[in-house]
């Protein structure tokens, strides 16, 4: 078994990468898949168990699951926003960053067992970044991603409003995951993306992957 992680902010090229990875290994004869970050068949993520009292517990037990089955597979899975985004995400989103340090240790002493790599994809600016891809998404995805943002312990405790937490989330997002990737013990590469970039970033992941 073989794993690829990508993580970015929204907007970022995640998914568009994930595909075309995963289109590029099926091509050289390999067997191969991703998920999109909200399919419902997805291995990893929550779902129902966002509910969860311990979320890190939950997450960890979704790894252990998930390579304890497919550990002894040849196939190649690309998973995007599973390592930050739609995990330690939920975490800072609950106000539980006190959980965050640990599960990310634990979690990587989990994927040792296998090979496993990160992609992280970083604009430059992430508030220019966040005003590009709202403003390229337009005002239905805006204001569906401001309005749940605004319904998290996290952003009402700093009461912030639709619009802050759009300006003010995702840098401070993006922070904590710079800190991760930063401190990671598993093999990853930081990848500059977001619009300028999309080309550049796909040459990048594919020297990268190898693929």
């Amino acid at each position: 078994m073989r794993l690829i992680l990508i993580e970015g902010v929204p907007g970022s090229g995640k998914s568009t990468l994930a595909e075309t990875l995963c289109k590029k290994a099926l091509s050289a004869g390999l067997s191969a898949s991703w998920y999109l970050e909200e399919s419902r068949i997805h291995p990893i993520h929550p779902h129902k168990g966002r509910d969860s009292e311990n979320l890190a517990e939950y997450f960890l037990q979704q790894w252990k699951m998930f390579i304890s089955a497919n550990a002894s597979r040849d196939h190649l899975f690309i998973l995007e926003g599973s390592l930050f985004q739609s995990t330690i995400r939920f975490m800072i989103e609950a106000d539980s960053e006190s959980m965050i340090p640990e599960y990310f240790t634990q979690c990587q002493r989990l994927l040792a067992n296998i090979s496993s790599e990160l992609i992280y994809l970083r604009p430059p600016n992430i508030r220019s970044h966040i005003d590009w891809i709202s403003a390229t998404r337009g005002v239905d995805w805006t204001g569906k991603v401001a309005k749940y943002l605004e319904g998290t312990l996290f952003c009402k405790k700093r009461g912030w409003s639709r619009d802050s937490c759009m300006s003010e989330f995702w840098p401070y997002y993006a922070d904590r995951c710079d800190l991760l990737v930063r401190t990671a013990t598993m093999p990853s590469q930081i990848i500059t993306s977001g619009t300028g970039y999309f080309e550049s970033q796909l040459v990048s992941a594919l020297a990268y992957t190898k693929l």
